[in-house]
């Protein structure tokens, strides 16, 4: 019983990072008591690219994302196409959330510099933006986006607190 539960968190988690169906509503219930640490995340969930910011058509740059204005920034809107740290950032509470999107034929992970032997959070590619909200200790973190598998163009932005209904 227990081989089938182990079993079933990983698949569980790859799915839910996938983004391939379902509303940008995670239905996740406020307070749950996650633990905390720099890579327990809740489901990330994926939003197409808004109707007044189309995705590029020729599949080779980044879709833009869609980031609440209001929401202070830890990490600016970051491009590029491949390997790269991002600057390290303390948030003001214990939760952050991420934005990312890219295009193209690789794969785009994002991982913690401080646990490199850690488990990648996996970034949706093809035009899809992937929000995924972080709970952590309030004690620096230090991020880096990792492409692997063939060209890929990424962004990524940081902001504070939990803005997925923002």
């Amino acid at each position: 019983m227990r081989r089938r539960v182990l079993a079933a968190a990983p698949l569980t988690a790859v799915l839910l990072i996938s983004g391939c169906t379902g509303s940008a509503d995670t239905g996740t219930p406020e307070g749950s008591g996650r633990p905390a640490s720099p890579t327990a995340s809740e489901p990330a969930a994926s939003q197409p690219p808004s109707p007044s910011q189309p995705a590029p058509s020729d599949g080779t740059a980044a879709p833009r994302l869609v980031v609440p204005g209001k929401a202070p920034s830890l990490v600016p809107e970051t491009s590029g196409s491949g390997n790269k740290d991002l600057p390290a950032f303390t948030p003001a509470e214990e939760i952050y959330t991420i934005y990312a999107g890219c295009s193209g034929n690789g794969s785009v992970t994002l991982v913690d510099r401080d646990n490199p032997g850690g488990e990648p959070h996996a970034i949706v590619c093809n035009d899809v933006q992937t929000v995924g909200v972080i709970h952590t200790e309030i004690e620096p973190q230090r991020l880096s986006v990792r492409v692997t598998g063939g060209a890929t163009e990424w962004k990524i932005a940081v902001v504070s607190g939990d803005t997925r209904t923002a």
